[in-house]
């Protein structure tokens, strides 16, 4: 996938995040700016230096060289100086970065939770986690090194210059002429790179999605003789990964060594043209060496621009990749209304609704009603009752109130769901049953395991309610982990509470969860329960 984005919009996009700490980045940017001037001048000292010395110890003239120790005294705290500023620079920066990693992982687990399923389609599954973990940590990388990296480099490009023609223009003109060839040959490689560098790391986001799918679900995957898959995939990846990252290397590393030649030729023709300035007598040697310490100065920057301009490629790649995630269309609206749980009678109204297999379809839910759900459609339902997905037409209605104008986390809390692909928390029994509730107490979490049934089978372990769980069902079956995302379900206090066909409850059990409380629960068909009030058949619709 090549860059969707230009490097002007990445530029803007990027400062928008940036720009709450501007007056930070200022105070490193002035910093950094004093440390690149303090740096310039010594040079300048130095070449006195050197004159001094020669006129002193080899042309016997009358020089009070004690001021020459002073010079070098002077050339040692400039430097001290110079890169001592570059401490609390490094310091700025350091805690910037981290905030705006923060800040990103925050603005990205927000529009998470305000995406449907469908919106992370198969081009965004299994990347996700690589845009929250590599390219956050990428950008992070980029803010805290390579921002002051480059500032310091353009500076001292510029600095350079002008205190060179100020001290030499003729000489100056040299390595002034030399820029362009420099500039032609970044721009040449960072437009060849930049796309390839994309594709690089959405490749290894795809093999991270791969490992993702591969350790959780290890067991069934084996079970399913499925491994073979996934390792052909992952090894298709593989080698799509290499061939990218030999293309996104192929510019960057030959412009190294050209930009490494093209500098020793500059320096080979200022040390000729000098050479002979010194011969004839219009340059001092000292006046020789400081323009030499200008050159080695001026040509640091450009040999590092292109290691510097890679950090900032895979940087400005990363976060087009989030972007692509910040900027998905939501469906939900977040400028919505809270629900006060409390305050929710828990009627539902489908009122002429359109989805996939689903043509205006009208049906009416009462507070306390069991309703079973039948049909292969009945999981489309439910998707549009979670706001996981919306509908084509037609709208649902709470409380005779549109549910798309509610705030999607308060209006979630009102359910209690446990549906067939329930997942298991690495955690304790505990911490699974009480999850929706940080600060439950113990005798509440047993209240709700002896109402679904399962108190007697969790005091059996010699940890009871602290027993760790896996999604793996290494200590539980799956038909108990089922009961425990049953009573999870329960434990939020649901309003209405959806369960996908509970066959692992006995009839009896399944009363008495949903006595007094408004229930869908799905089945294969019409069979399976005789008590709900109503029973729909979905694909008779």
């Amino acid at each position: 996938m090549v860059n969707k984005y230009p490097t002007k919009i990445l530029l803007k996009k990027f400062w928008e995040f940036l720009s709450q700490f501007k007056y930070q980045i200022i105070l490193a940017i002035i910093l950094t700016i004093i440390s690149v001037y303090i740096f310039v001048q010594a040079p300048k000292l130095l070449g006195k230096v050197v004159n001094s010395v020669l006129d002193f110890y080899i042309f016997d003239k009358e020089v009070y060289i004690h001021e020459s120790f002073d010079e070098l005294v002077e050339v040692t705290l400039l430097y001290v100086a110079a890169y001592a500023l570059k401490i609390p620079i490094s310091r700025i920066m350091a805690k910037l970065s981290e905030r705006t990693a923060a800040n990103l992982k925050s603005a990205l687990n927000d529009k998470l939770i305000h995406l449907s399923p469908n919106a992370l389609n198969q081009e965004y599954s299994g990347n996700v986690l690589a845009r929250l973990n590599n390219d956050v940590a990428n950008i992070k990388s980029f803010v805290s090194k390579s921002v002051t990296l480059f500032l310091s480099d353009l500076f001292i490009i510029i600095f350079v210059i002008i205190a060179a023609i100020r001290f030499n223009a003729q000489l100056s003109l040299i390595f002034i002429c030399v820029i362009p060839f420099y500039l032609i040959l970044t721009y040449i490689a960072h437009k060849k790179t930049m796309d390839n560098y994309k594709s690089y790391q959405d490749v290894l986001g795809q093999q991270m999605g791969v490992i993702g799918t591969l350790l959780p679900n290890r067991f069934s995957i084996n079970s399913l003789n499925a491994i073979n898959f996934l390792e052909k995939h992952f090894k298709f990846l593989s080698e799509e990964q290499k061939v990218v990252f030999l293309k996104s290397r192929f510019y960057s590393d030959i412009t190294s060594p050209l930009s490494s030649l093209l500098t020793s030729a500059v320096q080979l023709l200022i040390y000729l043209v000098a050479g002979y300035m010194v011969v004839k007598g219009t340059l001092s040697l000292g006046e020789f060496s400081t323009f030499a310490l200008y050159f080695q100065l001026f040509k640091k920057p450009f040999l590092s621009l292109n290691s510097t301009l890679n950090t900032v490629r895979i940087a400005f790649s990363s976060f087009s990749r989030v972007l692509e995630i910040l900027e998905l269309p939501e469906t939900i609206n977040q400028n919505a209304i809270l629900l006060n749980k409390d305050d929710v009678a828990g009627d539902v109204e489908f009122k002429d609704i359109s989805y996939k297999n689903i043509t205006k379809l009208n049906l009416k839910i009462q507070s306390g009603e069991i309703i079973n759900f039948v049909g292969e459609n009945k999981d489309d339902l439910i998707d549009l009752l979670l706001l996981f997905n919306e509908a084509d037409n037609g709208k649902i209605l709470l409380d005779g109130e549109d549910i798309s104008q509610f705030d999607l986390n308060s209006y979630r809390s009102i359910f209690g769901v446990s549906l067939h692909d329930d997942w298991i928390v690495s955690g304790s029994v505990r911490d699974n049953v009480s999850y929706s509730k940080s600060d439950a107490q113990l005798d509440d979490v047993i209240e709700t395991c002896k109402l679904v049934g399962i108190d007697d089978l969790i005091e059996k372990y010699p940890d009871k309610y602290d027993t760790k769980l896996s999604n793996d069902f290494q200590n539980f079956s799956s038909g108990e982990g089922k009961l425990i995302c049953v009573a999870r379900a329960l434990f939020a206090d649901p309003k209405i509470l959806i369960l996908d066909y509970p066959n692992y409850l006995s009839v009896s059990k399944l009363k008495r969860i949903t006595e007094g409380k408004t229930a869908i629960i799905l089945t294969p068909d019409e069979t399976y329960i005789d008590f709900a009030d109503k029973t729909i058949n979905l694909d008779n619709l």
